[in-house]
């Protein structure tokens, strides 16, 4: 009786597991690749989001309700990566076979392939705007690229970090670029075809970046790190606002809501956690129960998207009031 009582919990807690602190959140699995799932991306709308991962795919699902829609095969290596443009008609994914592709969302067809790098290509992101004439990319080859993707080429080539880029990202304004890196360092570029040179470099953080994101206004940038610390930028100031000690394992992946304020993170030590930029606050911490290697959540937080270790995509849903009380009542 004891092990029948235990393995009931065991399922119960898998089916409404609840999250420390304010907001409460459950967690399903809505599918799978065929390995690690290494990057996430919910489009402007909150109708899909895309997923990448080790097993060369990208497979796109539908939000809020996880169906699997189509998944886009053509990459010669592990795809580390990937973006929605702002219009959310293209999707650009970044992988280990060097190349940056673009992917036509709605008929998944391959519509540009980007060569110019010379190492793996680990980081890529759309430009924000309506056009979404642009696409930024970061290498192991210690470049960051920027391509007219329409036409196919290499806009410019940005040099200055000693070491492997790890990550990129387009502020929502259009005016800048963000790269971190290896070297412990990141590095805010011009848009502006003729600037070459680095605006500033934010230093920081004690361990290689991992990650960079822009809140909607480009008003923050958030960084992550190796040693799982999460830092807080006043853009374009460049001055610290938070230093959050946010996990006991590096963070891989980090991004904001829509309010331009709340950040999630997520990391290998299996939790999933959401933050007030603007007083470092932890406003829900939820262990998820498998290594998170990417994280993105829709416009107002009630649906945060899991990549994980085990290649499968898992929801964490916002549980409204109604639904507590439900959980309540059946225990």
């Amino acid at each position: 009786m004891r092990t029948l009582f235990w393995l009931f919990l065991i399922f119960f807690s898998s089916l409404f597991v609840y999250a420390q602190g304010d907001l409460k959140y459950e967690i399903r699995t809505v599918g799978k690749h065929d390995d690690e799932v290494l990057g996430v991306f919910v489009n402007e709308a909150n109708t899909m989001v895309a997923t990448c991962s080790l097993d060369e795919t990208i497979k796109i699902w539908s939000l809020p309700d996880g169906k699997e829609i189509r998944t886009l095969r053509g990459h010669l290596g592990q795809v580390n990566n990937i973006s929605f443009s702002g219009n959310d008609l293209w999707l650009a994914s970044a992988s280990t076979d060097r190349t940056v592709r673009i992917w036509d969302v709605n008929t998944g067809e391959l519509l540009k392939i980007l060569r110019g790098h010379n190492d793996i290509v680990i980081g890529v992101y759309f430009s924000q705007d309506d056009s979404a004439k642009f696409v930024a990319s970061t290498s192991f080859d210690n470049t960051v690229k920027l391509w007219d993707w329409r036409q196919g080429i290499e806009i410019k080539t940005l040099r200055g970090h000693t070491a492997s880029i790890n990550n990129v990202a387009y502020s929502y304004d259009g005016n800048t670029i963000a790269s971190c890196s290896d070297d412990k360092t990141i590095k805010i570029w011009s848009t502006d075809l003729l600037t070459q040179e680095p605006l500033m470099t934010l230093v920081g953080h004690n361990a290689p970046v991992l990650s960079v994101i822009y809140s909607f206004d480009s008003k923050k940038l958030a960084s992550c790190d190796l040693s799982g610390e999460i830092i807080v930028w006043e853009m374009p100031k460049g001055r610290i606002l938070q230093r959050i000690k946010a996990h006991n394992d590096l963070i891989q992946d980090i991004s904001f809501a829509e309010d331009n304020n709340t950040l999630v993170s997520a990391s290998l030590d299996k939790f999933v956690k959401l933050w007030d930029t603007n007083t470092g606050k932890n406003l829900m911490s939820f262990n998820a129960g498998i290594e998170v290697w990417s994280v993105d959540l829709v416009s107002d937080a009630s649906i945060i998207v899991l990549g994980c270790a085990d290649g499968t995509v898992r929801f964490l849903t916002k549980a409204t009031t109604k639904t507590q009380e439900q959980k309540k009542k059946g225990r």
